[in-house]
């Protein structure tokens, strides 16, 4: 079952390219995919790839140029305050997501008291607790915590009202490899009790290590979508290829030798990797075909 639909979404922004001049710049174009409930979905692809546009849409932040969301069969601009309790978020950065001023306490209660939730004590404790921490900090302000434990909070607090979906922005960029595990494991308990998760990340071993499925972005397109292990080892989409290939050693013996290609800010192609692709062909100017192979999908002309 589909908890969360996205379909033909666009979302442009005028920019300003000379004197009375503007031009439409498409940070994502008719991106259409699905989130099933109890699934963890990972949107992978490189900077500008619109991944994160697309999370401010699922959430909200943003209201697309075309195309709908639906969430439980329902678009979202026809929810009220409620929706903030079905889908919550995961920042990047929890430093920067949590308010130093507060404690612990105060920062997971605050979304209860908003919404009215009763019984608040224990409801704190037992966020608390599933996210690995102890009961000791909830007195502690959270800038006195460490980076692993402030992203713990972050989680916490996003699961307070008990979300149906969680939209996690590259929730273990800022924080060491050693203290990645951890926060992945929370990702795969709440997979556990049912709760989906959009996974926004250019991490590719954690994508690995949780994903059930993958969706790949470049430039605005969706490229690439089939399960993890369709998509991470047998990528069809040359893109996809090109960012399996590349993903960075974990030890320095293991390095290769990396394709560097001079990228392009902006192209007019169909395909947004036409100037990179060395299976290019005339028509992948001007039309993207799409593909239905052993269940997975793919924008590529070449099948």
């Amino acid at each position: 079952m589909n908890l969360l639909s996205i379909q033909n979404i666009s979302k442009a922004y005028r920019l300003y390219v000379g004197p009375f001049k503007t031009k439409d710049f498409f940070a994502l174009r008719d991106v259409s995919l699905q989130v099933k409930a109890g699934e963890i979905l990972a949107l992978v692809g490189e900077s500008g790839s619109g991944k994160t546009t697309l999370g401010k849409l699922v959430l909200r932040l943003e209201k697309p140029t075309k195309g709908k969301i639906l969430f439980d069969g329902v678009e979202i601009s026809n929810f009220g305050k409620e929706y903030t309790r079905y889908v919550s978020v995961v920042f990047q950065d929890p430093a920067s997501s949590l308010n130093p001023r507060m404690s612990v306490k105060e920062t997971l209660e605050e979304p209860l008291i908003v919404h009215g939730y009763k019984g608040r004590g224990e409801r704190i404790l037992n966020v608390l607790l599933e996210a690995g921490l102890s009961e000791e900090y909830l007195h502690r302000k959270t800038y006195q915590l460490s980076g692993g434990q402030k992203q713990r909070v972050a989680i916490a607090r996003a699961t307070v009202l008990g979300p149906k979906l969680l939209v996690a922005d590259e929730p273990t960029a800022s924080l060491d490899a050693s203290l990645r595990r951890g926060i992945l494991e929370l990702f795969l308990k709440l997979k556990l009790k049912g709760v989906s998760v959009l996974l926004i990340t250019h991490d590719i071993r954690s994508v690995e290590y949780v994903a059930d499925r993958v969706a790949v972005l470049y430039k605005g397109r969706l490229l690439e979508l089939g399960t993890k292990e369709q998509v991470l080892k047998t990528p069809l989409h040359p893109y996809t290829k090109y960012l399996i290939q590349n993903i960075p050693a974990e030890h320095p013996s293991q390095r290769k030798t990396i394709q560097a290609f001079e990228l392009e800010t902006h192209t007019e192609e169909a395909c947004p990797f036409y100037p990179l692709c060395e299976h290019r062909m005339e028509e992948c100017r001007t039309e993207l075909k799409e593909a239905f192979i052993d269940g997975r999908l793919v924008l590529c002309n070449i099948y």
